[in-house]
């Protein structure tokens, strides 16, 4: 009875964060609750993940950084999922003019952090965003910098670094980055036409080995990562001049590239740039192969690749610290991880009782799609399951 009436009075304070009516900070709106507001220009809190910046709205473009490096922009994107890449389920939150020492440039450790806001809901750069705060309450420090686990960032900008094998265009060759490694190129090319879909000036552009027949192209790094693979994430687009399907897989080798294991492939590529991403989460030494994975002619352009260290971050959101049960959500389970045998009892977010289960060691439960409190031995954790 006392562990029931102790549940209770923890979800008094904490559903109210989760699902409230916008009116205080103890009551904020949800992201996804917000945007259901469809600007309607009045006053509310509002909490979510710094999920990264919004920079600018150009030629019907929206430009944004999802991963480091940062620009420093006086506009940060919030969302209720800390790995949110879709920018429909994110927030722009203006903070110039109120706070404008917090840009992610500067201060990367608010990047994955909870904020809570209060401010109009209003358009901002064509998107509904929340503007003119006027209240503004940031997680408390000390920090951990996340943006520290993401090193390698390739981009394909310099043309002179791409050194063609042969005289056929789609022949290979080797882009010699000065970002990260060095890449080869087979069934590639370097891509800095006006038809090639691209952040900047140029983007890997994939096609088959002899053009139009031939094996699909690919590119892959020539030396390992070290440090391990978290995320992998990056923007892919089909040739603009292609009109037909098109689709590509993610790769990797942990011996310098001899064989490769697939991680996902025959992901259908989209005719704008699109961001993709995948968790991998494997410690040791990777080399990374994006690969064509469909025999048509039609071109691909793969750019802004991020892949970031092994690294288990704080994707759960604590009531309270539990370090003797470590429980994180992924796609239809419920992991876990504890030194002693421990009872979990687990329930909606409107407190109904899901589940009681004991664990011991380490493993994980099957568990719908959905958001869970999680109720621990020293806490309750509030648990995303994709």
């Amino acid at each position: 009875m006392k562990k029931i009436l102790s549940i209770i009075i923890l979800l008094i304070y904490i559903l109210p964060a989760i699902a409230g009516d916008g009116s205080s900070a103890n009551t904020p709106l949800t992201v996804s609750q917000a945007l259901a507001k469809k600007n309607d220009h009045k006053n509310y809190y509002v909490t979510g993940y710094i999920v990264g910046e919004y920079c600018d709205y150009s030629n019907n473009k929206h430009f944004y950084n999802i991963a480091p490096p940062f620009d420093g922009t006086t506009a940060f994107l919030i969302a209720d999922d800390i790995d949110e890449i879709d920018l429909s389920k994110m927030m722009p939150v203006q903070i110039k003019d109120y706070i404008d020492s917090y840009n992610l440039d500067e201060y990367p450790q608010y990047w994955r952090k909870n904020l809570t806001v209060k401010g109009t809901l209003t358009d901002y750069f064509t998107l509904p965003g929340i503007k003119n705060l006027t209240d503004w309450i940031a997680p408390d420090e000390p920090l951990t910098d996340e943006s520290s686990y993401w090193n390698f960032y390739e981009t394909f900008e310099t043309k002179k670094a791409y050194t063609p094998a042969s005289d056929q265009m789609y022949g290979g060759g080797t882009y010699a980055s000065a970002e990260t490694c060095s890449w080869k190129f087979v069934g590639a090319t370097y891509g800095d036409t006006s038809n090639d879909m691209k952040w900047d000036n140029a983007a890997a552009h994939l096609r088959l080995t002899e053009s139009t027949s031939g094996e699909p192209g690919y590119i892959c790094m020539l030396a390992d990562k070290s440090n391990g693979i978290g995320y992998i994430r990056l923007w892919a687009a089909r040739y603009k001049d292609d009109k037909g399907a098109a689709s590509f897989g993610i790769y990797l080798s942990g011996d310098q590239g001899k064989t490769w294991e697939a991680v996902q492939t025959h992901i259908a590529i989209e005719k704008e740039l699109t961001e993709y991403q995948f968790k991998v989460m494997r410690p040791g030494e990777w080399r990374v192969k994006i690969a064509k994975t469909d025999d048509s002619a039609n071109g691909i352009d793969i750019d802004n690749i991020h892949i970031s260290d092994y690294h288990i971050s704080s994707a759960i959101e604590n009531a309270q610290a539990d370090t003797s049960v470590r429980l994180w959500g992924e796609q239809g389970i419920l992991g876990f991880d504890t030194p002693q045998p421990a009872d979990l009892h687990i329930y909606t977010l409107d407190g109904c009782l899901v589940s009681t289960q004991h664990i011991e060691g380490n493993g994980n439960l099957p568990l719908p799609q959905g958001f869970y409190l999680v109720s621990t031995p020293a806490a309750i954790v509030k648990i995303i399951v994709r």
